[in-house]
């Protein structure tokens, strides 16, 4: 999906107005915000610099769910290997690594906004869930997971670090 076009064309203003009577009618001179589209379509972004977030993913995509932290899942698929993140809207509080998850959607597909619940491994069935929403897929590689791994475990280090001290 290549959805960074459409965001930079409306944040250059290519948006139709009326012409007034201060403004030449030049035809040579295409309007400020007329280059500017053209401009970068001349010039696409690189693939690299668009991302493919998808709203849902089929439950026979997926083959593992890794929670990272109380903010961020990976879900790993069957087909190609496949790998995406997903960033909850507000942390989940709670959620460890260590953590089982299962899905709560009620339809083929596990969808944004749709609740998951993890358990401690040894909970019995009648403790409480910590239930979390989902946000967005991104489509990631596994170097970004790791990279991702890396990143958490430095942030919660420089925490505790920062905590002794005080």
């Amino acid at each position: 999906m290549r959805t960074a076009v459409v965001v930079l064309l409306t944040s250059l203003g290519a948006v139709p107005c009326p012409a007034t009577e201060s403004e030449s009618t030049d035809a040579a001179t295409p309007p400020a915000s007329e280059s500017a589209v053209e401009e970068i379509l001349d010039n696409p972004l690189a693939d690299d610099d668009y991302t493919e977030e998808r709203s849902c993913l089929r439950r026979r995509e997926i083959d593992s769910i890794e929670i990272i932290d109380e903010s961020l899942i990976v879900f790993r698929g069957r087909i190609k290997k496949r790998v995406w993140v997903n960033r909850f809207s507000q942390p989940c509080v709670g959620l460890r690594p260590d953590m089982v998850v299962t899905t709560r959607a009620r339809t083929g597909s596990i969808c944004r906004l749709d609740a998951i619940d993890a358990r401690h491994r040894a909970a019995s069935p009648f403790e409480p869930a910590v239930r979390c929403y989902l946000g967005g897929f991104d489509a990631i590689d596994e170097a970004q997971v790791e990279a991702l791994k890396r990143a958490v475990d430095e942030h919660a280090k420089s925490g505790k670090a920062a905590s002794k001290g005080n």
